[in-house]
């Protein structure tokens, strides 16, 4: 009798280890997937000078202010749904010139090759004092 209650009671154990694994991978993997989602929904600024412009796309530099990340040659599309802004006034993207000085806030991936390439660019905000 005794040989079969420890018996029955390691089998328990057994039964309630594999099942509290199981239990702790699930809530695991879906905290990282909750992670993945939130990091790909974030927005990100960084400032810029523009290098290079013209009626499809900017090329512009990460200025020295930035996280060393920031810093280097990035290029994204001129999108109809991406804000442009100066002093909360919108502006046209042909308003702004190589040598401005801009913030750029987007979402989502970057394709790290070189230069950078930002696709989903939210809001370009021009910071010179003047147009």
């Amino acid at each position: 009798m005794k040989k079969k209650y420890i018996a029955v009671s390691v089998l328990l154990l057994i039964a309630v280890a594999i099942t509290s694994y199981f239990i702790g991978y699930k809530v695991a993997y879906d905290r990282i997937e909750r992670s993945a989602e939130a990091q790909n929904n974030e927005t990100q600024t960084f400032y810029a000078t523009i290098v290079e412009a013209d009626e499809t796309h900017f090329l512009v530099k990460g200025i020295e202010a930035n996280d060393i990340n920031y810093r280097g040659e990035f290029t994204f599309s001129i999108k109809e749904e991406t804000s442009y802004t100066w002093r909360g006034t919108e502006i046209s993207p042909s308003d702004l010139e190589v040598g401005d000085t801009i913030s750029i806030t987007f979402s989502g991936e970057v394709l790290t090759i070189y230069p950078v390439i930002i696709s989903n660019v939210i809001k370009v905000q021009l910071l010179e004092d003047e147009i």
